[in-house]
């Protein structure tokens, strides 16, 4: 199973510096702290088939690969709960999904398909003009480039 990847640290201060970014990386902080917690409270196996999707209002979201998984997950949410109010963890529920995505299987190295909306591509370049110059806007450059939202130069 894919697990959120640790940022070099050269990337994660280039990243930190950027106030637009500062949101998007205290909820990666945020899903990384879960995803350890939650590693150390199931076994390997249930863990290899579990991935923390999100939280929110004190919900925590774990994808499922199967619904057998997610029976499993379901009969011990209340008890990881408490192991996560134990450790200072504002979580009120747990909440599963099944997810039979390919990616809970795959490595990270998988080239994935990504469509944007025409909207999500348009505050896309917002962000992209607003952004200084950087490495983060870079990177943001090509993709833009190979969605077609901005023109190559």
């Amino acid at each position: 199973m894919t697990r959120l990847v640790l940022l070099p640290a050269k990337l994660d201060r280039i990243l930190a510096a950027d106030g637009d970014l500062q949101p998007v990386l205290a909820k990666t902080r945020d899903l990384r702290a879960f995803s350890e917690l939650v590693r150390n409270f199931l076994t390997a196996e249930l863990d290899a088939q579990t991935r923390v999707a999100n939280f929110k209002d004190g919900k925590l979201v774990l994808l499922a690969a199967n619904s057998a998984v997610a029976a499993k997950l379901r009969l011990l949410a209340s008890a990881l709960a408490r192991f996560l109010q134990e450790r200072r963890m504002q979580v009120s529920l747990v909440s599963v999904r099944v997810q039979p995505i390919e990616s809970l299987n795959k490595t990270c190295g998988a080239q994935k398909s990504v469509h944007f909306s025409t909207s999500a591509l348009e505050r896309l370049r917002e962000l992209h003009e607003r952004l200084p110059a950087s490495p983060a806007r870079d990177a943001l450059a090509r993709m833009l480039r190979r969605h077609g939202a901005l023109p190559n130069d």
